[in-house]
């Protein structure tokens, strides 16, 4: 016959009294040693109720056997005693009690699991001896299941289950949670969950993406993934067609515009789904293999990516793609934005489905090549159906994928599930995303019942966007309602004993929603917070939930598709746009219009843009705090004044200037990686000096270019000159520098005028000194004539005397 706790709680006390205080050897002066818990009740689920205080004792079932019990004969218990007392304990006794009720509801789970007098049975006893300070000592308790109070086969379900140790003064207790299968006649809950992956919170280890690939493999669970997680190979990801034409004039607004300055060309036509398959894997044509690096350590990381990438889309059966660093669509919604609405709307529409479209193979030789993807494509009521696609064995590291994997076949992929943050989910965004092919991922705590109902109903509410409040017909916004604490419990990265209770709580809270109507089958949706660990543990918990035969899993299309609500729910708010975020999206947006006439003067105006945009998405993740995303966004605008002040005028020392017309020569470096087109003037204080702009003149990359302004000078005097350069289109790049200018104009006339009285002066100098030359030589000439004709007459005189 059972003995109840109360009827025990004496008898217990007795017994603890008969030891001798289970005392050793005492060791003075040693002080207790503090109590060690798994996990912070910060962050352990407010399901698992309140963690009990322990007294020099601290209990630990680590695990149970079976975790459900059907037709058993034992149930095993086995766990850790730590002694935290300050001295060796002889001997420990340890006390096994059971629920005798069956929860009715999850509260009343909760309560059972932070009561510290149950009604429970008391089921088998056990003891440790010789335990000594700061050891912790394993016990295994194996109990008859006819010992446990499992007698009615309609209280079928959960029972809490309690491990108490005592040894005199010192005392501790732990709790788990055992299930009980009677084989009683049930409709299972249809129960689908969500895990999302994302780039703000990844590690990006081989233990991640282990767990990533059994999850995608998972009956019931569908992954979340930001795009950014998906390794690219180096082939490009479209067939080049003669026609095309890549666009070379990005929008000047991309804050407020529609286009995209960082992905022109690309077409924004693509719906909510991916195209429906239209031929069958067989008839695609030979695959062609990325190329080879030829660094080994490069190729064994390509090796290992592609073989990653390659399993994911043969494991999965649908994936939820998630814009690039899984930005806020409700916040971009709330802020108007939609130049950064479409960016990540493009993301989700460009995630891959293939591994052709994911650069692992060389695009088809021909734009009309099959492409036998499967995707999710809207049913005639507008829902995603999950197609299942031909799936193949998952390439090991080493391998190229190509060889065991179809290039073109993948999962479907859900471009049309919106999941915003908690504050921004609200009618503001729903009545932007409430077509018929559109779902939405509602926040935990949202669409709860108006009224208190003694049950669970459907996950998916329809919303009037205008209103805010739920139909049960069936129209309006289509969303789905979380199961808060199975969400909880799946973001929990409990460990050890916490571990077993969070696997066990999830079975239980599964098990009380089809006992509350065992006849008719509830579905349950519930996706993991933002940033949940994705470990092994992780992937324990979710193979947990859909072990029970109460449970049936269902993909996140059917979950979509499924009944709507029964009951009307609370009223949907607007919904709520942080200033931090607000004031984050302007500046994001302000520094692309002031990027874009610097991006328009470089040859590559989409290479500029893709050094900054990158960030912007990721910096609206849903998972950061307003503040959090604020700090990114500044991170972002500070990028783009570096890249702004990159072309700069050098500093220069006073010129002087002496001619009224001449080229003024200023250094202009560029420390961008492109080549700049600018203009280059001067800007003088006084109107004495005139300067020429200096158009269209490039700038070397990552270097200093020297550009001669040309200038008049009308007048002299010292004035102060500003260097000038701007874009072609007139927006200033640098105006910081200034130098001072020396104009002596009037010297040139006064310089030309001496210097050219000079050359006169040696001209007629020259010339006298000839005329004085050519005299001299005149006078030397007749002087000489002149005594050439005395030497005549006297010797003709002389002649004429001797001649008779």
């Amino acid at each position: 016959m059972a003995v109840t706790r109360r009827a025990l709680t004496a008898g217990v006390l007795c017994a603890a009294i008969a030891l001798p205080f289970g005392l050793g050897l005492s060791e003075a002066g040693a002080a207790p040693l503090p109590t060690v818990t798994s996990q912070s009740d910060e962050s352990r689920p407010t399901v698992m109720g309140t963690v009990s205080e322990d007294s020099g004792l601290s209990v630990s079932i680590n695990s149970l056997s079976p975790r459900i019990i059907t037709d058993e004969n034992e149930l095993v218990i086995t766990g850790t005693v730590r002694n935290d007392s300050p001295t060796t304990l002889a001997n420990i006794s340890l006390e096994v009690f059971v629920a005798n009720e069956t929860p009715i509801s999850v509260p009343a789970l909760t309560t059972a699991l932070s009561d510290d007098e149950p009604d429970a049975t008391h089921a088998a006893s056990s003891s440790l001896t010789d335990v000594a300070r700061g050891a912790t000592t394993s016990f295994e308790i194996r109990i008859p299941t006819s010992s446990l109070p499992l007698t009615d086969a309609e209280e079928w379900g959960p029972r809490v289950t309690t491990v108490t140790a005592t040894s005199g003064e010192y005392s501790g207790k732990d709790r788990s949670i055992i299930v009980w299968d009677s084989g009683a006649q049930i409709s299972a809950s249809r129960v689908s969950t969500v895990i999302p992956w994302t780039s703000t919170s990844t590690t990006q280890d081989q233990g991640e993406r282990s767990a990533v690939l059994s999850l995608a493999s998972a009956s019931g669970v569908t992954l979340a993934v930001d795009p950014l997680l998906i390794p690219r190979g180096p082939q490009p990801t479209a067939t080049p067609t003669p026609s095309a034409s890549p666009s070379t004039s990005p929008s000047a607004d991309a804050g407020q515009s529609g286009s995209d300055p960082a992905q022109s060309g690309q077409s924004d036509a693509e719906s909510g789904q991916s195209d429906a398959p239209t031929a069958s894997p067989s008839a695609s044509p030979t695959p062609t293999p990325a190329p080879t690096a030829t660094d080994p350590a490069q190729r064994a990381r390509d090796l290992q990516s592609e073989a990653f990438v390659a399993a994911l889309l043969s494991n999965a059966t649908e994936i939820i793609a998630l814009p690039e660093g899984d930005a806020d669509l409700g916040a971009l919604s709330l802020s108007g934005n939609t130049g950064f609405w479409d960016r990540a709307s493009r993301s989700m529409a460009d995630f891959p489905d293939t591994l052709r479209k994911a650069g692992w193979v060389a695009p088809a030789n021909s734009p009309a090549s099959p492409s036998p993807s499967a995707s999710a494509t809207p049913s005639p009521s507008g829902t995603p159906e999950a197609t299942p696609t031909p799936s193949a064995s998952t390439s090991t590291a080493g391998q190229s994928a190509t060889t065991t994997f179809s290039p073109d076949s993948g999962p479907s992929i859900l471009r049309n599930v919106a999941w915003p943050a908690d504050t921004t989910f609200g009618t503001s965004f729903l009545s932007g995303f409430s077509s018929s092919d559109q779902i939405t991922i509602a926040p935990v705590g949202a669409l709860t019942p108006a009224e208190d109902v003694p049950f669970t109903s459907y996950a998916r509410v329809n919303v009037n966007p205008a209103t805010g409040e739920t139909s049960t017909d069936g129209t309006g916004a289509r969303s789905l309602a979380q199961q808060s604490d199975i969400a909880a419990l799946l973001s929990w990265n409990a460990s050890g004993g916490d571990e077993l209770d969070a696997e066990q709580a999830l079975t239980a809270i599964t098990a009380i929603i089809t006992r509350e109507r065992p006849a008719s089958s509830r579905t349950i949706f519930a996706a993991a917070q933002r940033g949940t660990v994705i470990n092994e543990r992780l992937t324990s918990r979710t193979k947990a939930l859909f072990s029970p035969r109460w449970v049936s899993a269902m993909s996140f299309s059917e979950m979509a598709a499924s009944e709507p609500t029964d009951v009307d729910r609370q009223t949907v708010g607007a919904g709520v746009l942080a200033t931090d975020t607000e004031t984050a999206i302007s500046a994001m947006a302000s520094s692309l219009t002031m990027l874009t006439p610097l991006a328009n003067a470089t040859d590559d105006a989409d290479a500029v843009y893709a050094s900054v945009t990158p960030q912007i998405l990721p910096a609206l993740s849903a998972q950061l705090t307003p503040s959090e995303q604020l700090d990114a966004a500044t991170a972002v605008t500070s990028q783009v004044t570096t890249m702004l002040s990159a072309v700069t005028v050098e500093p220069s020392s006073a010129i002087n200037l002496i001619n009224k017309s001449a080229n003024f020569p200023v250094l202009v470096r560029n420390n961008l990686p492109w080549p700049v087109r600018v203009d280059v003037t001067l800007v003088p204080d006084d109107p004495r000096l005139r300067a020429i702009p200096a158009q269209s003149q490039t700038l070397a990359a990552q270097g200093a270019t020297t550009v001669e302004v040309p200038v008049r000078a009308i007048g002299s005097g010292d004035i102060e000159v500003t260097y000038k350069v701007t874009t072609p289109n007139g927006v200033v790049l640098d105006d910081s520098q200034t130098v001072t200018v020396r104009m002596r104009a009037g010297w040139e006339d006064a310089i030309t005028a001496v210097i050219a009285s000079l050359f006169g002066l040696l001209f007629l100098a020259g010339i006298t000194r000839s005329l004085r030359k050519r005299a001299a030589r005149k006078a030397q000439a007749a002087s000489g004539d002149a005594d050439t004709t005395d030497i005549t007459t006297e010797t003709e005189t002389a002649t004429t005397k001797e001649t008779p």
